[in-house]
Order: C-alpha cells, then structure tokens, then sequence
C-alpha cells in the first residue's frame, strides 16, 4: 500500500510540474511580444504596414487655384494675428512626443516616470510617420515660407513635403489614443492635440489644408489599429502603467 502512495505521489508531482512548465511557455512575457498584426520597419514596431497600405487613396490631393491662393492668405493672416506667446509654443510643439500633454495631464506626465508608455507612442509616432511620408513624396508641395517670403516660419522644415502635415497627423493620432486611456479627459486631449496641428499653420511651417489632412490621416490611423492585436496588447500594458502612474482607478 505504501508503495503504491508513493507512487501516485510521484506521479502527481510530475503532472503538475508539466502543467507549470505548460502554462508558462503558452504565456507572452510581455505584452510587446505580440507581433500579429504588427511589421517592424526600420527598427520599430509598426501597427500599419506602409507596404500594405496607401493612404493617399483616402486624401484629396492639395489646393489648386483660387484654393491655394486663400491657404496661402490664411497663412499670412496667421503671421499677423500670433502673439509671441503663441509662436514659442509653435516652436515647443514641434517636438513630437505624447510628453507635451504634460500641461492637460500634469508635471508627473513626463518620460522617466512612464517608460512602456514613452516606447508605445514612440511606435504609435511611427506607425503614422511611415505613412505621411506616402502623401509628401507623391504630392511634394512646397512649404508657404519658401513660396512666400512674407511667411516667417518659427521652427525649422524642410522646403518639400508640406502636404500632409505630419505633424497634425500625429497629434490627432496621438490625442485619440491617449484619450481612450484618459476617458476623464478627453475634451482637453483632444483640444490639446487640435492645437498642436493649428499651430503647425500659426508657426508659418504648413497651410491649412496640410493641417486638415494630417488630422485626416491621423484619424485613419486610429480607426484602421482598433482591431489590431498587436495595438490593443500594447495599449492595454500602456494604459496599466499610465493609468497607475497618474494615481487614476484602473
């Protein structure tokens, strides 16, 4: 009888050592492992395969005529009506960083305190970076202060590429995420990140339009990784940390 204990004993430490060593080889480490959907270009992951996936299929091409002429007006009606006030933060939003959203979020909003959160938008940044280069290069509209020497831009660019914005395309990317994070204060995020994309026209770097059609594309960005599995693994390890970090229920 005590042999047969024991070995059922044994028996039974083996089944459940193998249903340990199981469970954890079926179990990502993190949720970053998680490639569906997912391609990495240049180094980075990405959640929209810009080899896939033309998005100036779903963008107007740029002003022409009377059209051009009256973005080219707004701009310089623009270079008129800003404050000093709002030309240093032209020139501070150039910095593409979810970071900037400090002053909706608070002082503790920066990236040492939220390191998974700095790496998902870091992707997220790039996800739409890929892709507004398609518009630029097939497009390549001149800026307003290399048409226009009236246009005194506020931060550096370069003379091609205006059309679309990338720079509103990843604000409005980038605020629609961090939205769905911060639900509490989405009319702020959201306000901050139209400002951000105005003040690529107020800065003197982009018209109008350019700006439309960057808060266009980012718009698409955040509709078309809703269904991503590699997204939404990443959002939700982002949004744990963010959520924790800035002392809010998860």
């Amino acid at each position: 009888m005590k042999r047969i204990i024991s070995m059922l004993d044994k028996n039974l430490r083996s089944a459940v050592l193998v249903a340990c060593l199981t469970s954890v080889a079926t179990v990502p480490a993190v949720a970053s492992d998680v490639m569906e959907g997912a391609v990495i270009v240049k180094g980075v992951k990405v959640y929209i395969d810009p080899a896939e996936f033309d998005s100036t299929r779903f963008l107007p091409p740029p002003p022409q005529g009377l059209y051009d002429e009256e973005d080219m007006r707004t701009v310089v009606r623009w270079q008129e009506l800003r404050t000093p006030e709002m030309e240093k933060q032209a020139r501070d939003d150039s910095e593409q960083s979810v970071f900037r959203w400090a002053n909706i979020l608070g002082p503790e909003w920066n990236e040492d305190n939220f390191p998974i959160a700095k790496q998902f938008f870091k992707q997220v940044y790039k996800t739409e970076s890929n892709l507004n280069k398609q518009g630029k290069g097939k497009w390549n509209r001149e800026r307003p202060g290399s048409k226009n020497s009236d246009i005194q831009a506020v931060s550096e660019f370069k003379n091609y590429g205006s059309y679309p914005s990338g720079h509103s395309a990843f604000a409005h990317f980038t605020a629609i995420v961090l939205a769905d994070m911060i639900p509490e204060k989405r009319e702020e995020i959201m306000q901050r990140g139209w400002e951000k994309s105005f003040g690529r026209m107020i800065g003197g770097v982009h018209y109008l339009s350019d700006v439309e059609a960057g808060r266009m594309l980012g718009a698409i960005c955040a509709v078309m990784v809703q269904d991503n599995p590699a997204f939404k693994a990443d959002f939700e390890e982002a949004r744990a940390e963010v959520r924790k970090g800035l002392g809010l229920p998860l």
